[in-house]
């Protein structure tokens, strides 16, 4: 764990954060990021959905989780990380 990887993750999530908090904002300034993904039901769900997998994101990097996680999870699936 590095203390750039800490301030990264630490940025990502404060984005996330900020995508849950401030939903309208993005959505309006930003627009629909569900669109891109196929789904146009509910742009408010999908933004939060978007900041809660961010943050997550952040979390995982900020403490030094990220290739454990995904070695531990997709790794067993594809057979690499062990």
């Amino acid at each position: 764990m590095s203390f750039g990887g800490f301030i990264a993750g630490m940025i990502l999530m404060g984005l996330g954060f900020l995508a849950v908090y401030r939903t309208d904002w993005f959505e309006s300034n930003l627009g629909d990021v569900g669109a891109v993904f196929g789904v146009n039901d509910k742009p408010w769900a999908s933004w939060k959905l978007f900041g809660i997998a961010l943050m997550f994101l952040g979390f995982l990097v900020a403490f030094g989780l990220f290739s454990l996680f995904f070695g531990l999870t997709l790794g067993r699936i594809f057979n690499f990380g062990q």
